[in-house]
């Protein structure tokens, strides 16, 4: 399927919130999220900066793609972090995450599918 990570619907941030609250201790980071990082990244950027990311910010915006994945948008000194999340039967697994200039205006999506 084409643009299997195009976001397709908006996600309130209600419905963020309570899906960070129902697997806080469930939380794991995917070993490809931290694949592209060089060694010196990694000891930079931790597991747990991530995860507290999710935790303990909240996002300038969520949208659900079209792989049923969430990718969800942080604000940062500079530009934003987008990362990428998958509700597992027993977790919420970080896939991936990067760092991006811009964020999608995920205002036009409201009441599209």
């Amino acid at each position: 399927m084409m643009n299997t990570t195009k976001i397709i619907e908006a996600v309130s941030s209600h419905r963020f919130k309570q899906i960070i609250s129902d697997y806080k201790t469930k939380i794991k980071v995917s070993p490809h999220a931290i694949d592209h990082l060089s060694d010196a990244q990694r000891k930079v950027f931790k597991e747990e900066e991530l995860i507290d990311i999710l935790t303990k910010e909240t996002p300038r915006g969520v949208g659900l793609q079209r792989n049923g994945r969430y990718a969800t948008f942080f604000r940062k000194k500079e530009g934003y972090i987008r990362i990428i999340l998958e509700l597992k039967e027993d977790r919420l697994e970080i896939i991936t995450f990067i760092n991006t200039d811009t964020m999608p205006n995920l205002n036009r999506l409201e009441g599209q599918k």
